[in-house]
């Protein structure tokens, strides 16, 4: 007798199941993608227990024929394909036909629904992927779909998911990444009986402040570039507002949310050094494609599609990322350039004019008290370019470095690793030519001011040195009502670093403490951007500063194209002597590269 055999319909079911169905917010993708098929234009969504108790959603589209409820939750049944032609031209989001039976053998199902031009809706309940009941019920146009004690024939799935409360964010995440796919839509989304996302039908850059709040809506330029009858629309943010993480990306074709890691890489490539190490861009970007171009049918969870031409879509996302960065200069690197081209006005030596920021210094956290103003000749700009062309070098004996140096350390003594004489101005908008006793150095100005600031934030928040103020208007950050809850359990942990926080209503949270080491005007940034960190693991209190620090420095370090005067270069060159660890920055990249006198004599054959 053979050993090969036929299996079940109900098996086949369950087996299709785990290749569908991921989780709930797998389950959510497809019934919501059903509803949008059917023309809806409200749709309400609701979960119980992260969905393993309950999920039901509702819309007001064009509904079920009486006749075709039973086939629904039939395998391989469908009303979005005839043959293989359809495949190459969809303008669907369901096709394969598995969904819903798929759905239907690993719960309790009950489905409801109504036709215009009928005088009473219907609704079948299904077990274990069979009907087990058909009934009239009063009428309504639309669908409705509940799923009940979801994976209760197949435990052994259900322990392979994560928490409810770690399966609730990936639900509330896939139905906010499909509101924002369809703006023309209202959605509603009830968790546990309480309403996390409530929107109504708005235009594509309102539904993504409506969905992921209005801190972004100063912080996005708008993208549009076509090329062939296609077409790449959509948003990205200043080089000045980022994340940590990659979670602020969202990528589109013809409305369906997939994953396009090229795209990622490209984002990085167009922003380039305008972004410091680890950061990350927002982005929401819509490729509109003619239905050929695309094949969506690789993947069972239709995550990932192949395009005729990579290349071509890729040639898009450049050309329209580039445009715009080049053509649309953030507002902050501007007032930073506006800064730079203004002359320090120092008094006496070891005085300002109390012109500088929180942290004493001109823009950037050098420090009141600056041995610079016995440098200054009548009609020298001290803030400017400095070019190293017919330069003898700029000496820094007697360049001081600040009042605020005993912030890098106890002991003021430079550290025997780099200890600069003089600098022959920068090399292409980046690097400083400095010269000292063992060798010629060549040193990233924005890595080693980033180095410097750390050394000196960390050791405020060491020693509780800093002082925090209290704002007379506080500063609202515009969150999502669940980040904002997430947010507010973690005041503990701001309040440490000096930030105080306090709900405000919905998802506004009023930030009514800052403390002096954050720069003015980077608050909102700074703060998001660290709470992205806490998001991502869970530090201690030395961690806690750590991740701080590197906020701080990250955002306040001269960039790179920052022109600075050959006083300020000396300064920082000075400061960064006295650090602890002046080769590298807060991010392990290498702040300073060494020649040493005999490096350049082997190079040229002198020895």
């Amino acid at each position: 007798m053979g050993i090969i055999h036929s299996l079940s319909a109900d098996l086949i079911n369950q087996i299709a199941a785990g290749e569908v169905i991921e989780s709930t917010h797998s389950i959510l993708k497809e019934l919501i993608e059903n509803s949008i098929d059917a023309a809806a234009t409200k749709i309400e969504i609701a979960t119980d227990s992260a969905g393993f108790g309950r999920i039901l959603v509702s819309d007001n589209g064009h509904g079920i024929q009486k006749e075709d409820l039973p086939l629904a939750i039939k395998r391989y049944a469908t009303s979005k394909i005839q043959d293989f032609h359809d495949l190459e031209h969809l303008f669907t989001f369901g096709f394969r036909g598995e969904a819903l039976a798929s759905i239907a053998s690993v719960s309790r199902m009950v489905l409801e629904s109504g036709t215009a031009g009928n005088r009473t809706a219907y609704r079948v309940t299904v077990e274990e992927g069979k009907v087990v009941e058909e009934i009239e019920i009063p009428f309504f146009e639309g669908t409705k779909i509940e799923i009940k004690d979801l994976f209760y024939n197949t435990p052994v799935r259900r322990k392979f998911l994560k928490t409810e409360t770690g399966e609730e964010k990936k639900n509330r995440a896939r139905v906010q990444t499909m509101a924002v796919s369809e703006p023309n839509i209202g959605f509603r989304y009830l968790q546990n009986g309480k309403e996390v996302l409530n929107v109504v039908p708005e235009d594509g850059f309102e539904r993504v402040l409506s969905v992921y709040g209005e801190n972004l809506r100063n912080h996005l330029l708008p993208i549009h570039s076509s090329r062939n009858g296609m077409t790449l629309r959509g948003w990205i943010s200043h080089p000045d507002f980022y994340k940590s993480s990659r979670t602020g990306q969202f990528f589109f074709v013809n409305n369906r949310s997939v994953e396009l890691k090229f795209s990622a890489q490209i984002l990085k490539r167009c922003y380039g050094e305008l972004l410091p190490s680890g950061a990350f861009p927002y982005a929401y970007l819509f490729f509109d494609l003619p239905r050929e171009f695309v094949d969506v049918n690789v993947h069972p969870q239709k995550k990932e599609v192949r395009f005729l031409s990579e290349e071509t879509i890729t040639g898009i996302l450049f050309q329209g990322i580039t445009e715009v960065l080049r053509t649309s200069t953030p507002v902050e690197f501007l007032e930073m350039r506006r800064r730079l081209s203004m002359p320090i006005p120092y008094g006496r030596e070891g005085e300002t004019s109390g012109m500088g920021n929180r942290y004493g210094g001109p823009g950037f956290g050098f420090g009141q008290g600056s041995q610079l103003g016995n440098r200054q000749t009548d009609g020298e700009s001290l803030i400017g370019p400095s070019s190293i062309e017919g330069r003898e070098g700029y000496s820094l004996e007697g360049v001081g470095a600040g009042a605020n140096l005993h912030l890098l350390g106890e002991n003021l003594t430079k550290h025997n690793l780099f200890v600069p004489k003089k600098h022959y101005g920068v090399l292409f908008e980046t690097f400083i030519l400095a010269e000292a006793e063992d060798g010629l150095y060549i040193i990233d100005q924005h890595t080693a001011h980033e180095r410097i600031r750390y050394e000196e934030v960390l050791r405020d928040l060491k020693s509780k040195a800093y002082k925090s103020q209290s704002l007379l208007t506080p500063i609202r950050l515009e969150l999502t009502r669940e980040e904002a809850e997430e947010m507010l359990e973690e005041r503990h942990r701001f309040l440490a670093l000096g930030i105080g926080l306090e709900p405000f209503s919905g998802g506004t949270v009023l930030i009514r403490e800052v403390p002096s080491y954050i720069d003015p005007g980077k608050e909102t940034e700074t703060i998001l951007d660290l709470w992205e960190r806490f998001k991502q693991k869970d530090p201690e209190e030395r961690e806690l500063y750590d991740e701080m620090a590197k906020c701080v420095a990250c955002r306040s370090a001269i960039k790179k194209g920052d022109q600075v005067s050959d006083p300020i270069i000396g300064e920082l060159l000075q400061r960064l002597s006295y650090c602890e660890n002046p080769s590298l920055c807060p991010h392990g990249r290498p702040t300073l590269i060494k020649l040493t006198r005999k490096d350049l004599e082997t190079m040229f054959h002198r020895i």
